[in-house]
């Protein structure tokens, strides 16, 4: 989530254990979608990501959900203590969505989002990264630009959400550090 500690923010929460979690964490695809959704092209929509600086030149890993799987996979094993490979992780990327797609959605009250899924099940963990229609009117259906969204469950508390709105270098920078603190301690 860019500039969100989110390791560090649950070391504030000590004995809360996370059951599962949903949202959306590549501003890339984020800034794709939105863009899709005002009727351009894919790569039209690319090339405007990559010149507001969130897309890198190959964005192949943001496009096709890897970004997406990888963040999935260390959220599971460092918040919820399960470890999880890549190959463990359903994936589907945003490739196939198509403009009028959208648009369609868009106009029924829908968006769509590259959401990351985990749950906790008997004996481990069911992931996935996939594109989703979601209620425009919902917390992640508000999710614009470079935002990010997480939606946590836990035994505790049964909704813990944290959105993060269009964040800076600043704020990226802030929590690459912070979480480099926590993992050096």
């Amino acid at each position: 989530m860019d500039g969100v500690p989110v390791f560090s923010f649950f070391d504030q929460l000590p004995t809360v254990h996370v059951q599962g979690f949903h949202g959306i964490l590549n501003s890339t695809t984020n800034v794709i979608l939105g863009e899709m959704e005002q009727g351009v092209t894919l790569d039209e929509a690319l090339k405007k990501a990559q010149a507001l600086g969130v897309a890198e030149t190959d964005a192949t890993h943001d496009i096709d959900g890897w970004d997406a799987a990888v963040k999935t996979a260390a959220l599971i094993t460092v918040l919820m203590d399960i470890p999880v490979r890549l190959a463990d992780i359903e994936r589907e990327g945003i490739r196939d969505l198509t403009p009028q797609a959208l648009r369609n959605a868009r106009r029924d009250g829908w968006q769509f989002k590259l959401v990351c899924r985990a749950q906790r099940v008997s004996g481990g963990v069911e992931a996935i990264v996939a594109p989703e229609k979601v209620l425009a009117t919902s917390p992640m259906g508000k999710i614009t630009g470079t935002s990010s969204y997480l939606h946590f469950e836990t035994d505790i508390f049964p909704g813990l959400s944290v959105t993060e709105e269009n964040p800076g270098l600043y704020a990226t920078a802030y929590g690459m550090l912070a979480d480099f603190v926590r993992a050096t301690e």
